[in-house]
């Protein structure tokens, strides 16, 4: 059902040698009350602050690090409390901006691949990794940069990194290349998730970190999450985890440390398990490790 009140808004951005704005650089959003559409795509990454989106039917919350897309056909407005205003980057352009206009090759046609409906591959909000969110930040900096700068050549600068935020999305969204197979598109989503939970566990491991924890904050039942690692590195996800430990452990040992301080600072819990899984990862216990680095003393 589409929202009663609605209001196209004009603008010249199809008519502009350069098809192209940026809004709300300073200070906050638009607080709207009617509905409104125009014939260029949207792009508004939040800074900071808390609102409301209503696309068509759909409702969205968003806060800082969220993305909207919405194309130029879908009717919206954003609303926020004035209490926590939302303060965001928008950013509007002409689809001829992404393809090169009439005549464009087919490749540059896929990246308004992120303005349509494709099933369940199209989010208004997408969900966003942590080094995702990172990525698009700096790409919309640069952006706003670049925009209010007006270096020479800004126009080719914003281009060139719009196409990147736009391909960081559509690989982020799982949007599938048109042509690709399946099984192709399902392995690269495999890997970019496998690639998260890894950088999660080098940041984390030092920590008490558990199976069923490390499932739940990637959405996944302990059973699956086990299978999923297994099966895509060889390990299971315990052993990875002690590799891990173990190999920072060594190096502290390396430094002089001993082996309480070695085997806490790395996350283990007890002595008895830092040997136990020093000796299954490395082979031998650490004192002997040690010895035959010559390095025996402090152990």
């Amino acid at each position: 059902m589409r929202p009663e009140r609605t209001v196209k808004r004009e603008s010249d951005i199809g008519r502009r040698a350069f098809p192209f704005e940026l809004l709300h650089a300073k200070g906050p959003a638009t607080n709207m009350r009617a509905f409104h559409w125009h014939d260029f795509v949207e792009l508004s990454f939040v800074r900071s602050g808390r609102g409301t989106y209503e696309i068509e039917d759909k409702t969205f919350r968003v806060g800082p690090g969220d993305v909207v897309i919405i194309n130029n056909t879908e009717r919206h407005r954003v609303t926020y409390h004035a209490a926590d205003p939302l303060h965001e980057t928008v950013l509007h352009f002409s689809p001829e901006l992404l393809t090169g206009g009439p005549g464009a090759g087919r490749m540059d046609d896929r990246y308004l691949q992120l303005f349509r409906y494709d099933g369940a591959a199209f989010a208004n909000k997408p969900r966003l990794s942590e080094p995702a969110r990172r990525s698009v930040r700096r790409h919309v900096i640069e952006i706003r940069a670049e925009w209010e700068g007006r270096r020479p050549w800004f126009e080719l600068a914003i281009k060139a990194r719009l196409l990147a935020l736009v391909s960081l999305l559509l690989r982020e969204c799982g949007v599938r290349e048109p042509g690709a197979p399946a099984a192709v598109v399902a392995r690269r989503r495999t890997i970019a998730r496998l690639e998260q939970v890894l950088a999660w566990l080098r940041a984390n491991y030092r920590r008490p970190v558990s199976l069923g924890d490390i499932a739940g904050r990637f959405s996944m039942r302990p059973s699956y999450f086990s299978d999923f690692f297994r099966r895509n590195l060889g390990v299971t996800f315990t052993e990875h985890l002690a590799e891990l430990r173990i190999q920072e452990s060594a190096r502290l040992l390396a430094e002089g440390r001993g082996s309480t301080e070695a085997a806490y600072a790395c996350g283990f819990n007890t002595a008895a398990a830092f040997y136990a899984a020093f000796k299954r990862v490395m082979g031998v216990n650490p004192g002997e490790w040690l010895r035959r680095r010559g390095q025996s003393k402090g152990v």
